[in-house]
């Protein structure tokens, strides 16, 4: 039976729908929740109907769930992001085979962007959603067909039909609601309860490098599109998790929605800790005094694509930036407490080795609380692919060539370990004491990191540690050791910072910190955080 008639048959009986996030992959250090899942889940209620949302991380049996659902959908993207190479991670197979014949089948998101592939391989499988879920399937579930419906892929007899594929305004009213989830689900960031929020989709600029980033699910670029301060702020009232983090591809291009949404944070009194990714350049556009307003309001951690100190290799990419005009958007960050993430691409044609290190020098120099370094890859097919490598030879072409493969590895590891000295960990410490919006004791923030990293490590076996830790995060609780480490911290900045001055100044001449904390943070990670990571898999499983 086709897809067409498989639904319309089915129309009427539709009231008790499944959705599962078949990822299994469980990261040591957060889990968040499955967000474009639960936009489908959304949009399902929205109909009227019963939508259960079964995350395959804290779950090892759902056949019953299964066998009485009138409509079962497979939705969601990897949430440690598919260029980590772990999406693969799931049970597709697994819960394709626990189907009934005679349920039909909804899929979407990682994993299904291939639909004829996906046809072949899951003959269950009637339709196919691509791209965000909730208004494709409140239309399906309506009308109780596929045909004319926008953004969908399915079986006609032995033909495959793709319907046509457009962009829908982002709904204002449709998201994720928090109390429907199960409270068994351990969505969290450090030990600290985290959720989500998605405030736009897409991006306007036109990175060369990027091919994961700011696109629609069919590779093509997506015009930046985002919702009002209202409805997000309608939203977070919703949202219970001290913590939530911004998903979208660039959450700063409308820098007056969020002077908005932080003027209705503070004046209504919502208390969270907000972070997100965006430009650089679109702090220029805004003034300091709408940061301040927004870290007042909440928001903890902005993360920028620098990408490169380099005015020609910033123009090679396309960045639409200046090495001039990143200086001067980090310093009216520097007017702020807000913790600043400065992200950098390493390896690019033409770049040398004291160019990478110069991120280093960079970040230290305007007190960048974390440098993220990614390497700069090249996607098969891509015009950057094409400029690079002369595609009758597959030779890098003359002026092209780029440090790759261990020395690259080498001078990322240095760049990514060599700037978590104890006196910059100690001054970002210092530096949310000074966060103006900042409710929860950074120490106590401190305390959940280190009951997170030393999780399946001799130091929790000890009892003694863990329950050290534990006093602590009580005795940090109360309002007035709060205010007296602030008050401590303003104090002992000033001097920290000189002391801090020199040692780098020293350290730059003498490559301590590049010479050691490279070789400490990499035997942790051979020793330690490999092996917790593989604990976790068993450990959250169990706890179920």
């Amino acid at each position: 039976m086709d897809s067409i008639s498989y639904i319309r048959k089915k129309k009427n009986d539709i009231r008790n729908v499944v959705i599962v996030y078949p990822f299994t992959y469980i990261n040591t250090y957060y889990a968040l929740p499955p967000i474009a899942a639960e936009y489908m889940q959304a949009g399902v209620t929205a109909t009227g109907r019963k939508a259960t949302l079964l995350d395959m991380r804290y779950e090892t049996d759902i056949q019953a769930h299964l066998e009485t659902a009138d409509l079962v959908c497979l939705y969601g993207y990897f949430e440690d992001c598919s260029i980590f190479g772990k999406w693969h991670i799931h049970v597709i197979p697994e819960i394709m085979a626990q189907i009934p014949n005679s349920t039909p089948v909804v899929a979407g998101g990682t994993g299904f962007t291939d639909p004829d592939a996906i046809f072949q391989i899951y003959e269950k499988i009637d339709v196919i959603i691509r791209g965000n879920p909730d208004i494709p399937i409140m239309e399906l579930l309506k009308q109780g067909s596929p045909e004319n419906i926008k953004n969908l892929v399915y079986r006609r007899g032995d033909e495959i039909i793709y319907t046509e594929r457009i962009i829908h305004d982002l709904p204002e009213d449709i998201y994720p609601r928090r109390d429907m989830r199960n409270p068994k689900y351990n969505y969290h960031a450090m030990g600290i309860k985290a959720d989500l929020i998605r405030a736009a989709v897409g991006c306007n600029y036109r990175c060369a490098f990027c091919f994961e980033y700011g696109k629609n699910f069919d590779g093509r670029f997506l015009r930046w599109q985002g919702r009002s301060a209202g409805s997000l702020f309608d939203e977070l009232k919703e949202i219970d998790a001290p913590i939530v983090g911004w998903v979208d591809d660039d959450m700063t291009t409308d820098m007056k929605m969020l002077e908005g949404l932080s003027d209705l944070l503070l004046r209504h009194k919502v208390r969270k800790l907000y972070m997100g990714t965006g430009r650089i350049d679109h702090v220029l556009k805004s003034s300091v005094e709408t940061l301040k307003k927004m870290e007042r309001a909440g928001f903890v951690a902005l993360s920028f694509g620098v990408e490169s100190l380099k005015s020609e290799t910033l123009k090679f990419y396309g960045k639409g930036q200046t090495p001039e005009g990143i200086e001067k958007a980090m310093c009216m960050m520097q007017e702020t407490n807000i913790l600043l993430v400065c992200n950098f691409i390493l390896g690019s044609p033409g770049e040398t080795e004291k160019d990478m290190m110069d991120m280093l020098w960079f970040g230290r120099r305007w007190n960048a609380d974390t440098l993220v370094t990614n390497r700069f890859r090249l996607q098969e097919g891509s015009p950057m692919k094409g400029l690079i490598y002369d595609p009758e030879t597959n030779k890098i072409r003359p002026g092209m060539e780029r440090i790759e493969g261990d020395e690259l590895a080498r001078i990322k590891r240095t760049i990514k370990f060599a700037q978590r000295t104890p006196l910059r960990i100690l001054l970002t410490l210092l530096k949310l004491y000074r966060h103006e919006g900042m409710f929860i004791d950074p120490a106590y923030l401190f305390c959940s990191v280190l009951e997170t990293v030393t999780k399946h490590t001799w130091l929790e076996k000890t009892k003694v540690f863990p329950a050290l830790l534990r006093v602590m995060k009580r005795f940090l609780l109360f309002s007035f050791v709060r205010s007296a480490f602030r008050l401590v911290g303003i104090i002992v900045t000033p001097p920290l910072k000189g002391i801090n001055r020199m040692f780098e100044f020293i350290d730059k001449r003498l490559g301590i910190s590049t010479a050691i904390l490279p070789g400490l943070f990499s035997y942790l990670d051979r020793k330690v955080f490999k092996k917790q990571k593989t604990m976790a898999q068993v450990a959250e499983k169990r706890t179920v």
